[in-house]
Order: structure tokens, then sequence, then C-alpha cells
């Protein structure tokens, strides 16, 4: 398969190229570094990999992209130097952009601002391409889920479709042909002591590109057939580190992973060495640091240059180590969303990062909404099914739509806001209940402990356009049928759902 199929099957539900934003388009995406490495391909052309890999996001540290439709012909700025067209940088953005472009004279002004260094073992590509990709969805308003921009981010570098999220993420290989089912995914673990320094020993561009070295060592390297193997190994270890929290066996397979993939490239033929005098000195440090029981690792990617792996607690002696160490704080929340605390009364007693209030337990104020209608005499509730990249309760079913308040925000006013963002639902809505649970969410080590507003409203009957990084699947149910595919099924439904829905039943007894 082609890389223009894959992207005409999935442009084609969005009209592309209908509606051009003409301010442009404008988006930012962290770099990252895998803790899990990816190495080897078993399709060129898509960017398919062997084996499955997981990464963490590196904060600030990425690229941002500005694109508009302009001129006669392809400009490339970066870093606000504009770049030669015939450069293997501007053809190999020029190839990517081939792909989404309305029309054949359709040009591109591309301005780039990238705070890693480009080609030297830092996923410059990896950022850049997926705030390419989040630009051109802004640009064109295509509203694509995350899990179809990460196959299209894929297209331009397989390690950017880790690259649309914060925090862990895992990239799942996939085993079909088309790669329809390989996409990156987030892993909603929360660990705000774990910090990331950036040891650049060179800003000097890689004499090998990553990508030509993997397909080297694929084809060459002794031990690569070991290679799948140790991945599975690794990646089973580094999501079971996660899970508990446990770092040292975090940061120690992650280092082992790393050695492994620069051990196969120095069997290749010929043999691949990234690491310079200042690699082996600095791991050199890192070893005796160890000695002394401070715990620091690193990981390599395809360049000269380190990431280290550490906890707050051991910071300040890492950093005096290492002078010149860039740190990297990867749960530090850039993007703040706030939520009010409240106490077993509903009454407010402060606000907290959402994040941090679903990891610390805090009692918070929520909301949950049903909409319904008449259907030849039955009442249907419209449920929705939670969008796989939600970072709680993802791919469950639920009431139409849930959220929080935000600080200052009246609950009903946000009930009406959520729903509109959610679903593309106006309507009124009438308050029925509240009630209080507390329960640890499947999968994360976060906790939902919220004071729950139920609402009700009245399908409008109008159209409704539901938003892909929210909701995957909606449908209407009727509620004596609802009930019973409950109980015959709870684990498929959020662990609000039920409470929540009992409101919505003595109210249509009472009416």
């Amino acid at each position: 398969m082609q890389k223009i199929a894959v992207v005409k099957k999935i442009l084609q539900k969005v009209n592309h190229g209908s509606f051009v934003n003409s301010s442009g388009g404008k988006a930012f995406a962290p770099s990252n570094v895998a803790l899990c490495k990816y190495w080897g391909k078993r399709d060129q052309e898509l960017n398919l990999p062997v084996t499955s890999s997981l990464s963490i996001s590196l904060g600030a540290k990425g690229a941002t992209t500005y694109i508009i439709e302009q001129g006669t012909h392809d400009i490339y700025v970066l870093n606000g130097k504009v770049i030669a067209t015939d450069s293997s940088f501007a053809m190999r953005l020029k190839g990517y952009l081939d792909l989404f472009r309305p029309t054949p004279v359709t040009n591109y002004i591309i301005e780039i601002s990238a705070t890693v260094p480009i080609a030297a073992g830092f996923a410059s590509s990896a950022c850049g391409f997926a705030a390419l990709i989040l630009a051109l969805d802004d640009l064109y308003a295509w509203k694509l889920s995350k899990q179809e921009l990460s196959i299209l981010a894929r297209l331009g570098s397989g390690s950017a479709c880790r690259s649309l999220w914060d925090g862990f993420v895992e990239w799942q290989c996939g085993v079909d042909a088309s790669g329809f089912d390989s996409y990156a995914k987030p892993l909603h673990y929360y660990w705000p002591d774990l910090r990331i320094g950036a040891l650049v020993v060179s800003n000097s561009a890689k004499k090998i590109s990553s990508r030509d070295a993997m397909q080297l060592t694929l084809a060459t390297a002794s031990s690569y057939a070991d290679w799948p193997k140790v991945v599975e190994n690794d990646l089973a270890q580094i999501k079971t580190a996660i899970y508990t929290q446990d770092f040292k066996l975090l940061a120690k397979t992650s280092e082992a992973n790393a050695q492994k993939m620069h051990e196969m490239m120095a069997q290749t033929n010929p043999p691949i060495n990234y690491s310079i005098p200042e690699t082996q000195k600095a791991k050199d440090k890192i070893f005796a640091l160890r000695k002394k029981d401070i715990s620091v690792y690193f990981t390599q990617d395809a360049g000269p240059n380190l990431q280290l792996l550490f906890l707050q607690q051991d910071q300040e002696k890492i950093i005096s180590a290492f002078p010149n160490l860039e740190l990297i704080e990867p749960f530090h929340i850039t993007k703040t969303e706030n939520l009010i605390l409240v106490d077993e009364h509903d009454t407010e007693i402060g606000i907290d990062e959402k994040m941090r209030t679903h990891f610390l337990a805090e009692l918070h104020r929520a909301f949950s909404i049903f909409i319904l209608r008449d259907r030849h005499g039955k009442i249907e509730v419209l449920l929705q099914k939670r969008a796989a990249g939600k970072y709680h309760s993802a791919n469950l079913w639920t009431n139409t739509c849930c959220g929080h308040p935000r600080p200052n925000e009246e609950v009903a006013i946000a009930a009406k806001r959520r729903l509109n963002e959610e679903m593309g639902i106006v309507c009124d809505l009438k308050e029925v209940g509240k009630f209080h649970y507390k329960a640890l969410l499947p999968e994360t080590n976060l906790t939902e402990n919220e004071i729950d507003h139920v609402f009700i409203g009245k399908f409008p009957e109008k159209e409704f356009s539901v938003n892909p990084d929210e909701v995957q699947d909606f449908a209407w149910v009727e509620i004596g049928e609802l009930v019973k595919n409950f109980q015959a099924a709870p684990s498929k439904y959020t662990v609000w759902f039920y409470p929540a829905l009992e409101f919505v039943l003595k109210q249509l007894e009472v009416n």
C-alpha cells in the first residue's frame, strides 16, 4: 500500500480542501525519547515497525509549526532561516506535503521553530512531523481523531506518531499490511517526581540517518533476530515499572534496551557507532555516580547525546555533576486545567490541577448529562463511547456527556458548555440530583473522587457532530433495554454511569 492511499482513505470523510483557514494553521508537538526503542521497519514505505515501542515526551522541548497556503512555490523556514529547496531537509518535507496538497498548484509557507537540535539524536523529526500534521489539521479544519493523526504523522517519521501526546506513549506495531492498526496511544500515568536530563555533547548532524541505520541493522546485524523478543520483554518490564512507579526497574530496563540497540549497530556491515569520546565520558560519570548510590541512568537514541533518567530527590546532585544538563520535568503541567475542590457538603474549598487532583484522589466537583428523546412512546437515552485516547475509562460506554466546571463557573453553565464541546448539542438542561462516589480507575494510578451533579435534557431533534478526540461512537438506547444491558455487562460502562442513571430513572418515575 502506498502512503497516498492511506491519506486518501483517512481524508475521504472530511472533504479535504473545501475549507482553508485564511490565517493559517499552527501547532506545537513535544519531542519524545523512547524508553523501549523503535529500531527496524517491516514496511519502509509506510514506516511500519517490526516491534512496538514506548516513549516519554519531553515537555516544552519540541517544535512549533505554522503553515499557510501562499505563493507560487514552497518556502521552508527553520528557526528563522530559509532552507534551500534542494536540501535533504526540504526535499523530505516536500515529499510529505505532496500527500496533502488539495490541488497540484497549492503551495505553502512553513515556519518551524524547534527547541531541540536537528538530526542529533533528539527526535527532531518526530516532533517536526507531529507538529506539521497538527498544523495541517488546523489549517484545513479536518477535526480528525488523535488516532488518525498519529497514523498520518507516522507516514512522515515513524516516531512522530508518539509525539501527539504528553507523558508516556506506546506505539502499537500492528500486524496489518495497510498500517491502520499501527498507531500510538497515551498511557495515562502521572509520575510527578520523574525527571529527564537532556545532555548535549554535540549539536552536529548525524553521519547516517536513523532511517538508514535501522534498515542496515535489520539487514546485516547478526543479533537482530533476537531484537523482537528483547523488546517484548523490555516493554512488559517498563509498563510494569510505570504502573507501579518502580523507578529502578524503569531506568535499568530503558538503559539496557538502549545499550542493546547500539550493540546491534556495532555488528552491522559496515559498523555504526553514534557515540563520540564525550558520550563515553558521560556514561562513565553516570556509572561512577551509581556506585555512590545516586540513582541515575541513561538512554541513547541514534546520536551521540544522552537523556538521563532520575528522580526529583537526586536532582541537585545530578545537576552538580552535569552543570550543562537541561532539566526536563515531563509531568510539569504547562496547559493547566484546574478543578474545583469541595468538601463532603459540596462547599468549595480550593482548586487544583486536573491530573494532580486525580492522582491525589482529592474530592472535586463534576457533572453527568443524559440527553433523552421520545420515540413512539418509549424513552431513549443518548450514550457515548469514550475515545481511545481519553486519560481514563477509554473505550467504555457512558452517559451523553460528563465533565468538570472550571473555577468560578456555575455547574449548570459548565454542563451546557461541555455538551456542546463534546457532542455538538445545544439544549436546556435540568439538574435532577447529585451524589458522591470514589473509585480507582481501571488501568491507571488515578482515582475519581467526585460529587457528581446529574442533568437531563430533551434532544432538540437537530443534527449534531461529536468531537472525535472525546467520543468514538454514540448510540440511542431505550431506557429499559439500557438497564438490562448494564446488568448483563457492567464492565462495558464507566464507574459513575449507573449511579448517575438512577437519578434519571427516579425522575422519569415522578413524571
